[in-house]
């Protein structure tokens, strides 16, 4: 039961992880638009979006060994993670062309997922 709980926290805190590191690359792009709203309410609004999209898609996670399939669910998690994103910038007055930011967003969180596959993917190899 305890190796179950340990796995379940240490999930838990990967989920977390990456959400905050997606948060971080969304607010920034919001930030070269600017907002009306203060920068705590976007930031914590981006946050609390991103964090349940990451939750739902991760309980959706494709088979082990199925290439294609990840494909297809990582980029579904791209557009959610846009989606959501563009979503709450123009709920809390990000300002600019909204295709330059909904495309500022995108290309913010392909590199985050990017970057961090290829770092598991190191550390896979090393252990």
């Amino acid at each position: 039961m305890s190796d179950n709980h340990c796995a379940s926290c240490n999930r838990d805190t990967l989920l977390e992880n990456f959400a905050a590191e997606l948060t971080r690359a969304a607010y920034s792009v919001a930030l070269r638009h600017g907002t009306r709203c203060s920068w705590i309410k976007v930031e914590l609004g981006l946050w609390r979006a991103l964090a349940e999209t990451v939750k739902k898609w991760a309980r959706e996670w494709p088979p082990v060994g199925s290439s294609d399939e990840f494909k297809v669910w990582r980029e579904g998690l791209l557009v959610d993670l846009t989606e959501e994103a563009f979503h709450i910038s123009l709920r809390h007055g990000v300002q600019g062309f909204p295709l330059e930011v909904e495309l500022g967003l995108y290309r913010a969180f392909r590199s985050v997922i990017r970057r961090l596959g290829r770092e598991a993917l190191r550390r896979q190899r090393s252990a």
